[in-house]
């Protein structure tokens, strides 16, 4: 089983339907997430510490916390390009998406 993680030094979109995201993976510890609007520009972003598990072969499980105490869980598959994203916000409201992953660089 492949344990090295395939994202570090790469950018993903991620289309989970309800919004697109810009994953960049600047090491197997730290992950820039930007929001892309509808009309394909930029929006927020942050830098957050993550911490990556080896789950198989090509599936990792990405997790962190954001600055606003927002808690992220990602089921990342890199054989299918999918994430499966958990997020429970400060107030308590828990959330689930799907989405597809796309390279960008």
């Amino acid at each position: 089983m492949s344990q090295t993680f395939p994202a570090i030094g790469h950018r993903y979109l991620v289309d989970f339907k309800a919004f697109r995201v810009e994953l960049y993976f600047q090491s197997g510890s730290s992950l820039t997430y930007t929001g892309v609007k509808q009309d394909g520009s930029h929006g927020g972003s942050e830098t957050v510490s993550i911490t990556v598990e080896p789950i198989r072969d090509q599936l990792f499980l990405v997790t962190w916390q954001e600055a606003d105490k927002t808690t992220v869980v990602h089921l990342e598959d890199y054989k299918n390009n999918t994430i499966i994203t958990s997020i429970t916000e400060p107030d308590g409201t828990f959330s689930k998406f799907h989405g597809q992953m796309k390279l960008i660089s």
